[in-house]
């Protein structure tokens, strides 16, 4: 049961499900007689690329001559199926991607088929291939034998050499659709007799991420011990959150219940939960309905992307349940559209970065000072340095754009130290010290952490023209300016992780 994918492998072009578009193209090549010597298959994993380059390796060498399609009957075609085709070499580029390898394979070539037309070599992972490998696999595909047809496999085309590929013909290979991987999935299990409810197939099509491959996988490591199979049970082999757990998280997200939501989060933190896996899970649940009889609301459709963003800050950083946790108790009490609406207007209204004034300004200045040279000659060194740090560095009480433009700069940053410093307030900045006040010690661990600190520091620096240190203070009474809903996040987050 564990190798459906292999027991169900397509033996013809006509059983390869989303990938129409190139089983024509090939089948019509076959026909003409216009059979190239090199094909570059570039598409997701599980999405067929060996399977094709199988079927195309049959088809070319088929006995039976009648159809473009392979025959399955003759002696040929069994070989192949059966992997025992001398004249078909299958090459892993991830275990056999240096040079010496491929010198072995050139010598090889010259050599005529022993029972096939052509002898058909598939590279699959080519991108594996180091230059040197590339740059002999180059000669052999400038002047290939005719007998010889190179069939080149990769999920990373990007990394493919430019003089590789303007010397293949190249087919890209698509995901295929939730709903063509539920029909095979079913199907399947039909022929397996194993019993599957709809919701239960919905899941495996979502959770394979457009692989065949992955779903027949999936079908065959939960239909192993038993033959009916239900959401709930493919969910717990899975290890994915009860259903329950799901839909309550769901329904206080949606209603704006933030308590609820952080109760929910708690209990599921503590019993050992994985957040990421819940969030995921979430993130699926919506996506299963996008194709059933019950249709997403506009709630779940803006709420599916606030989750895929989540997941997607929560990937670059060190402590991604506080990320998550954070966001979701956000979503709940309407923070994060709060934060997303007033990030886009400071975006749209405060530049980059502030432009220090230039030596223009200091003289136009200096030309409104009464023109009395022996009042200038008096004016002392310190005076100078006064007058003009007065001109080029303004105090920060003296620029209100400081604030906005220096939290937007962490956010181009890092985006997990940006969700601890909208929570903190700005205390001052007095020559080339910046004090941050925050409520809760957490936080400040967090902003003095060394990466963190000399991140800060020199966008501070960036923005004001000094050589800013930074200081940060715990203070409990402290008055951020923020939202009721951006409180209630900051007292759910330190309830969730206990810290003071």
């Amino acid at each position: 049961m564990s190798s459906l994918y292999r027991k169900y492998r397509p033996s013809n072009f006509a059983e390869v499900i989303g990938q129409e578009h190139i089983s024509s193209n090939l089948q019509t090549s076959i026909k003409n007689n216009r059979i190239g010597h090199a094909y570059l298959f570039s598409g997701p994993r599980g999405t067929g690329k060996t399977t094709f380059a199988r079927l195309f390796a049959k088809a070319v060498n088929c006995l039976n001559d009648s159809s473009v399609k392979p025959c399955n009957e003759c002696a040929i075609c069994l070989e192949v199926q059966n992997n025992k085709a001398v004249d078909i070499i299958e090459i892993d580029a991830a275990s056999n991607r240096g040079i010496d390898e491929i010198r072995a394979l050139r010598d090889t070539i010259a050599s005529s088929p022993l029972r096939a037309k052509y002898k058909v070599y598939i590279i699959d992972e080519v991108h594996m291939m180091t230059k040197e490998a590339f740059n002999a696999l180059l000669k052999t595909l400038e002047e290939p034998p005719a007998h010889v047809i190179f069939i080149l496999a990769t999920t990373e085309l990007h990394k493919v050499p430019d003089t590789i590929l303007s010397r293949c013909q190249r087919f890209n290979f698509h995901r295929a659709s939730d709903e063509s991987i539920s029909q095979q999935i079913k199907q399947v299990a039909k022929k397996e007799k194993i019993e599957i409810d709809d919701e239960a197939v919905s899941l495996i099509a979502v959770r394979a991420e457009g692989s065949f491959r992955d779903s027949l996988t999936l079908l065959g490591s939960v239909g192993s011990s038993q033959t009916k199979l239900s959401y709930q049970e493919i969910s717990a082999m899975l290890g994915l959150p009860p259903k329950q757990i799901t839909e309550s998280l769901l329904n206080s997200l949606i209603e704006k219940k933030p308590t609820e939501a952080i109760t929910i989060v708690r209990e599921f933190i503590s019993s050992g939960g994985d957040l990421v896996v819940l969030v995921k899970t979430l993130c699926d649940q919506i996506k299963l309905a996008l194709f059933s009889a019950n249709q997403p609301s506009v709630e779940q459709i803006k709420l599916l992307e606030q989750l895929l963003v989540t997941l997607s800050r929560s990937r670059h950083s060190v402590d991604p349940v506080a990320i998550i946790s954070a966001r979701l108790f956000e979503i709940a009490s309407d923070g994060a559209e709060i934060l997303d609406s007033r990030t886009a207007n400071i975006e749209k209204s405060v530049p980059a970065k502030i432009a220090t004034p230039t030596s223009e300004v200091l003289e136009v200045e200096i030309a409104t000072e009464p023109p009395m040279v022996t009042d200038i000659q008096k004016e002392t060194d310190d005076e100078k340095t006064v007058a003009v740090d007065a001109v080029q560095k303004p105090k920060l009480a003296e620029d209100d754009a400081f604030w906005p433009s220096f939290v937007n700069q962490i956010k181009n940053h890092n985006h997990a130290l940006y969700a601890v410093i909208r929570s903190a307030a700005l205390e001052g900045l007095q020559e080339n010290k910046l004090t941050l006040g925050v409520r809760f010690k957490f936080y400040m661990d967090r902003i003095m952490e060394t990466k963190n600190r000399k991140l800060l520091e020199k966008i501070a620096s960036d923005l004001t023209g000094k050589n800013v240190i930074l200081e940060c203070v715990v203070r409990s009474t402290l008055n951020v300016d923020s939202s009721p809903a951006d409180e209630g996040v900051l007292e759910n987050v330190v309830a969730v992780f206990d810290v003071e």
